[in-house]
């Protein structure tokens, strides 16, 4: 592989000196083809691979969805310690979730999470969760019931 590298880096030297820079062929463009390659040939054998370090998935018709579930946990887990990722993660999805929900109701094709109505259909510990910047990620099981009730919407 490493001389393959060479060779193209050779070619590539050789062209660029004599028709892009305008050297004479000889003796110049040979040598500075020639420092190209020695260059190319160091790196491709001195550098690490460049292969990416691959896991494999879960095998199975469910494999990404159980991918996916594994890192919307880690990233719930984060969010439930720090109040930040919950505003800046979790909750912009929630009220993207809620306004698709919401606006499937008659009369609420416009409203918005501030909306009275919208209030009231959410309830007040959902709409808490949706609208108050001081809310935190609630507990898991508490967490689970207000997304049933999102769901129900």
């Amino acid at each position: 592989m490493s001389w393959f590298v060479t060779g193209v880096a050779a070619v590539i030297g050789f062209a660029a000196t004599y028709i892009l820079v305008g050297v004479p062929l000889l003796p110049w463009t040979l040598l500075i083809t020639l420092v190209i390659a020695v260059l190319a040939n160091l790196a491709s054998r001195l550098l690490p691979p460049l292969d990416p370090n691959w896991h494999p998935l879960p095998t199975g018709s469910s494999a990404p969805i159980a991918t996916y579930a594994s890192s919307l946990g880690a990233r719930m887990a984060d969010a439930e310690a720090d109040r930040h990722r919950f505003a800046s993660r979790i909750r912009p999805r929630l009220q993207a979730l809620a306004l698709g929900r919401i606006r499937r109701h008659p009369g609420l094709a416009d409203a918005g999470l501030g909306d009275p109505a919208v209030r009231e259909l959410l309830g007040v510990d959902l709409h808490r969760l949706l609208t108050d910047p001081a809310a935190t990620m609630p507990d898991p099981a508490r967490f689970a019931t207000l997304l049933a009730r999102l769901e129900e919407l």
